[in-house]
């Protein structure tokens, strides 16, 4: 299983509808409007990395509104306290 966060800047659309269009597709686990440079962030699960790129490539930059990306891929992860 590979893990991305996909920090996303939105141009000319409202972010909760690019938020919604996110979450929409079975890979993105959950996608929150974020304060700063960026407007989303969305935390995508696939099988491999080629289908990552292909998620990302295919999917996510056909959204409309999103004007820039940057994938984060998740390399190690702290497993949350009980």
């Amino acid at each position: 299983m590979v893990k991305a966060y996909i920090i996303i800047e939105v141009e000319g659309v409202d972010a909760n509808k690019v938020a919604k269009d996110l979450t929409s597709l079975e890979e993105v686990e959950n996608a929150h409007i974020i304060d700063g440079e960026y407007d989303l962030i969305a935390l995508v699960n696939t099988k491999t990395v080629i289908q990552l790129k292909e998620v990302t490539e295919k999917k996510i930059e056909a959204i409309k509104g999103i004007s820039k990306i940057t994938t984060l891929i998740v390399v190690d992860a702290n497993k949350p306290k009980p």
